[in-house]
């Protein structure tokens, strides 16, 4: 037994040596051996469960530091890593729990502050939140996520100088540049405009996709999917041999058409959007791509191209009118919502980081590509603390 707890002591000394120069694996085997021969050793559990929140495997470091916790409930460290995974995990309301404990227990850094505000803007508490960011930016004004997350909450509560203020120092402290100038270009800040960051969709969307269906049909009352299918116009055929559901995001508008598709197929950005979509399993083909990287490669011709809140992620939509004038059948249909653009603008990124396009700019394209507007409605697409969010409906058929 004494040589199993000395090799388990050395394994664990070891294992401190590995995390400490930032050799993360190492340290995980290092800890995990300890833990083996040493089983239920607390000081094991911690440092095994903070060494996986370090490596991103936050579902297995959670069981590691509940243990921990369940023989010793005032460890500040074991709180804060449990908050972090449960942050990363999605799990917002019991991160906010783990952080406040872990708080009241003296956690105080910047980074624990910040984390905190990032929990209460999760749930709502905007104010609360703005406090937590105002805390973490005085132990550490260079902190430069902090002013990135205290500008999106600007943002959210219309505080729009304010935000742009923020992102601006987050921009100067070293912040993501081509994320930040995004975020910019949806404020009255002069910013120019700019695509939306690929990345940004696809993490937005990724983590979006689990609670997806409930919180925008339930929730926000989305229906532009339903209205997008149920209104395609009596010329569009009733049986279409290629289909394309162009950000197909869950599934909700391949459910719709499928009766109509000899052949379905789904196009998202999101890994984990295609995964719900094909658990619905109405699609024939399902593909993990960018629009524009799919629409450039050689495919049957399509008969309906269906893209239901698909562009507001998009900008600019020249390059994808352009692919889809290549990719169509001639008479074949392109279903569409788009939000409005004002001012004057073609197009317009909003402060809900959404794109807008006018009809003008619309009308422009489809001449441009051979494309005509065969009709075209305004209806509430989703409900926003503000009311119902209109959006245009267009159908164009390609000449």
């Amino acid at each position: 037994m004494s040589t199993h707890i000395e090799q388990a002591r050395q394994a664990f000394l070891g294992g401190i040596e590995a995390f400490e120069q930032g050799r993360f694996e190492p340290a995980e085997q290092a800890f995990a051996l300890a833990l083996q021969l040493a089983p239920g050793r607390p000081s094991v559990l911690l440092n095994l469960g903070v060494t996986k929140v370090r490596l991103g495997r936050f579902a297995e470091a959670i069981p590691l530091l509940q243990q921990t916790l369940a023989a010793d409930d005032n460890q500040s460290d074991a709180w804060a890593a449990l908050g972090l995974a449960q942050m990363e995990l999605g799990r917002w309301a019991l991160a906010l729990q783990s952080h406040q404990r872990a708080i009241a227990l003296g956690a105080g850094s910047a980074l624990i502050q910040l984390r905190l505000g990032q929990c209460l803007a999760s749930q709502g508490r905007q104010d609360e939140a703005m406090a937590g960011f105002r805390a973490a930016l005085e132990l550490d004004p260079a902190l430069a996520e902090a002013w990135s997350q205290q500008g999106h909450v600007q943002r959210e509560t219309n505080r729009l100088s304010d935000a742009a203020f923020s992102y601006r120092q987050a921009l100067a402290l070293g912040a993501d540049p081509e994320l930040h100038h995004y975020y910019l270009a949806a404020l009255p800040s002069g910013a120019p405009m700019v695509d939306a960051p690929k990345a940004y969709v696809e993490a937005l969307f990724d983590q979006y996709a689990a609670d997806f269906d409930a919180h925008l049909v339930t929730q926000l009352g989305y229906q532009g999917h339903q209205g997008l299918v149920e209104r395609l116009p009596e010329a569009c055929p009733r049986h279409l041999d290629q289909v394309l559901d162009l950000g197909c995001g869950t599934g909700l508008c391949g459910a719709l058409v499928r009766r109509r598709s000899a052949t379905l197929t789904g196009v998202d950005l999101s890994a984990a959007m295609v995964e719900k979509a094909r658990q619905r399993g109405v699609y024939d083909h399902l593909v993990q791509a960018d629009l524009l990287d799919y629409l450039s490669q050689d495919r049957p011709p399509i008969d309906l191209v269906l893209a239901a809140d698909v562009f507001i992620y998009v900008g600019r939509l020249d390059a994808v009118f352009a692919l889809l004038a290549q990719r169509m059948r001639q008479h074949a249909w392109l279903a569409f919502t788009v939000e409005d653009a004002g001012n004057g603008q073609d197009v317009q990124l909003h402060p809900s980081l959404r794109y807008a396009h006018s009809r003008r700019y619309i009308d422009t394209l489809a001449a441009a590509h051979g494309f005509e507007v065969m009709a075209t409605h305004d209806a509430a697409l989703r409900r926003e603390q503000a009311g119902a969010v209109t959006g245009r409906y267009l159908y164009l058929r390609k000449g």
